[in-house]
């Protein structure tokens, strides 16, 4: 039995979401979505900039300066990072952080879970071109490019999985 075709369990899905329940979902949802998303991927690389400068600090503390990455270190690590953000969750449970607090998952369009190559070239045509998700505004199955070339879908989705 697809994912997409498991019962629903009431008790688990918000009152107010039982009629959303599978559908997909609209753009303003997935761009909060992405929001968090970012928000995350900005704090783990954050985290890890003033994790690595304190390490400096206690390894070299007579010599100590403040570490100024290089930008393409910079974009490297933000690559990896937003990559690895989107595409393991999305492998494992077929939701990002942010996707979980809105209520959605990306599945295939069949209902079935995404392997890990598709996610990860799902994830990274959403980071180098996150345009692409404006194309939901016209579809008319409300997907973004990204979903169109990979064939995926977002869907409304509160259910635990896996």
């Amino acid at each position: 039995m697809s994912t997409g075709d498991a019962p629903e369990h009431p008790s688990t899905i918000p009152a107010e979401a039982r009629t959303h329940q599978g559908q997909p979902a609209g753009v303003v949802t997935r761009l909060l979505a992405a929001a968090l998303d970012l928000v995350l991927v900005s704090g783990l690389l954050l985290v890890s900039y003033v994790g690595w400068t304190m390490v400096l600090f206690v390894l070299q503390q007579r010599d100590f300066s403040v570490p100024r990455p290089s930008l393409a270190f910079v974009v490297g690590a933000y690559l990896v990072v937003a990559i690895s953000c989107l595409a393991i969750p999305w492998s494992v449970n077929g939701r990002s952080y942010g996707q979980h607090v809105m209520g959605l998952r990306v599945t295939t369009r069949d209902g079935e879970p995404l392997s890990f190559l598709r996610a990860l070239l799902r994830a990274a045509v959403c980071v180098f071109f996150p345009v692409s998700l404006l194309w939901a505004v016209v579809s008319r199955r409300q997907a973004g490019a990204h979903d169109l070339l990979l064939r995926t879908v977002v869907r409304y989705d509160w259910r635990t999985w896996r």
